[in-house]
C-alpha cells in the first residue's frame, strides 16, 4: 500500500498581536465579501483541484527535483492554464505559511512573496485560490511524513503541539495572512492549518482549543471582514472529528475537510487491484447543524479500479449538499518532480479528466 502522501496589511493599523509580538502591516482594503462563495444554500459555487509545494532543501533536494526556488516543486504557467482551461475555478494551495518555522519565528519575506505571486497567477487565470498553511511556527512539511525515512530526522518538526509560544505565533500568522491578502481578488479564503495531526502525534486535545485561540484572534483583529477563515478538524482534517471542532471555535470558521476513505482503495499500491462499492464505501458528511463546510481535498491513486465511479460518487454527493471542492492533485508541469511523484495526478487518467471537465463547466463564478 502507499503510505501518505509524498507529497500585508493589518486588520488595525500597527496592530501588535499576542505572541512572538510581529506587526500584522497595516492598510486592508475593504473589497467584495468572499463569504458568499462558501454559501451551501445555492451552492458549489468553487469546484477544482490541489496543488501542494513546500520550502526546498537544496542539501535534500538537489536543485532540479524540486526546482531552484525558495518553494517547489515549481508549478508551471501552462500547469495553471490548462486547469483554467479545463473548467476549474478552484486551486487549492497547500504550502508553507508567511511565518518562519523556527524562533522568533519572523515573517519570511520569500515565502511573502511567494504567496503574493502565487495570488496574483491565479487571478490572471480566473482561478480562485485557499491559501492551505502547510508549515509555520513549530511545524515542518516534514509533519506530513511521519514514519518515512528518506529525510534526515532533525527537519521533522511538531513541536507546536507542545510550544505555547509556537502556537502563538502560527495564531498571529493566520492574522497576519488574513490581513495581508485578504483583500486580493483571487483570494477565497484561508485555512488556518492543512491537516492538523495533534492526535497522529500523542497530543490528544489540543488542537481544538488551539484552533479556538486562532479563531478568536482572527475574530478580535476583524481580519476576516473580507475572506474567511477555515478550520479543519484533527487527524489529517476528517470529518469523524468535525464535531469536536465545531464545538471548541464556534459558529464563525468554515469547516475544511477532507477525505480519503477507505484509504485500502484510496492509497492502494499498483496491481492490489482494492475495488470501490459505493454502498459499502459510503461516504460519511458532516452534520448539518455543524455549519458550513467544503470538501478540500479527496481522491484516490489514479491506477485504482473504478476510479472514475469513485469520484462520480464523492462528487455527486458534494453537490447536493451545496459543497465547494478540491480534488486531489493537479499537476505542477515540473518534469522532474512529476516524473516522480504522479500516483495522484487527475491529467494523467484521461477518464477521470473527462469527468472533471464535465463537472466544472458547471463553475460561473471567478474573481471578479
Amino acid at each position: 500500500m502507499i503510505t501518505r502522501r509524498t507529497l500585508l496589511t493589518g486588520a488595525c493599523a500597527g496592530l501588535a498581536l499576542a505572541g512572538a509580538g510581529h506587526a500584522a502591516p497595516a492598510g486592508l482594503r475593504l473589497g467584495l465579501s468572499r463569504h458568499d462563495l462558501w454559501r451551501m444554500a445555492n451552492g458549489p459555487h468553487l469546484r477544482g483541484a490541489v496543488i501542494v509545494q513546500r520550502r526546498v532543501y537544496p542539501s535534500l533536494d538537489g536543485g532540479q527535483f524540486l526546482g531552484d526556488g525558495v518553494v517547489g516543486a515549481p508549478v508551471t504557467d501552462a500547469a495553471l492554464d490548462s486547469l483554467a482551461e479545463a473548467g476549474a475555478n478552484l486551486i487549492s494551495w497547500s504550502g508553507p505559511g508567511p511565518f518562519a518555522e523556527t524562533t522568533p519565528f519572523a515573517p519570511d519575506q520569500a515565502i511573502i512573496d511567494h504567496i503574493g505571486r502565487w495570488l496574483d497567477r491565479c487571478l490572471a487565470r480566473g482561478l480562485f485560490t485557499t491559501l492551505c498553511l502547510r508549515s509555520g511556527p513549530g511545524r515542518s512539511a516534514f509533519a506530513f511524513h511521519p514514519e518515512e525515512t528518506w529525510y534526515p530526522a532533525h527537519l521533522r518538526d511538531v513541536s507546536v503541539w507542545s510550544r505555547d509560544d509556537a502556537q502563538a505565533a502560527w495564531a498571529e500568522m493566520v492574522v497576519w495572512t488574513l490581513s495581508r491578502f485578504g483583500d486580493h481578488r483571487a483570494l477565497a479564503g484561508v485555512v488556518a492549518m492543512d491537516e492538523p495531526n495533534a492526535i497522529d502525534d500523542g497530543r490528544p486535545g489540543v488542537w481544538e482549543p488551539f484552533a479556538a485561540r486562532i479563531a478568536g484572534a482572527v475574530a478580535a483583529a476583524q481580519a476576516d471582514r473580507v475572506t474567511p477563515l477555515l478550520l479543519s478538524p484533527d487527524r489529517w482534517a476528517r470529518t469523524t472529528h468535525a464535531a469536536d471542532l465545531r464545538a471548541a471555535v464556534g459558529p464563525g470558521p468554515i469547516l475544511a475537510l477532507h477525505d480519503y476513505e477507505p484509504w485500502t482503495y484510496t492509497h492502494q499500491a499498483p496491481g492490489e487491484a482494492v475495488a470501490f462499492d459505493a454502498r459499502q464505501d459510503a461516504l460519511l458528511l458532516p452534520d448539518p447543524a455543524l455549519g458550513p463546510w467544503a470538501m478540500l481535498e479527496f481522491g484516490a491513486v489514479r491506477h485504482a479500479p473504478g476510479l472514475t465511479g469513485y469520484l462520480e460518487d464523492r462528487i455527486a454527493q458534494f453537490e447536493a449538499a451545496g459543497a465547494n471542492w478540491a480534488a486531489f492533485r493537479w499537476t505542477h508541469g515540473w518534469r522532474p518532480y512529476e516524473a516522480r511523484e504522479d500516483s495522484m495526478t487527475l491529467p494523467h487518467n484521461r477518464d477521470a479528466m473527462a469527468l472533471m471537465r464535465r463537472v466544472w463547466a458547471r463553475n460561473t463564478r471567478r474573481p471578479d
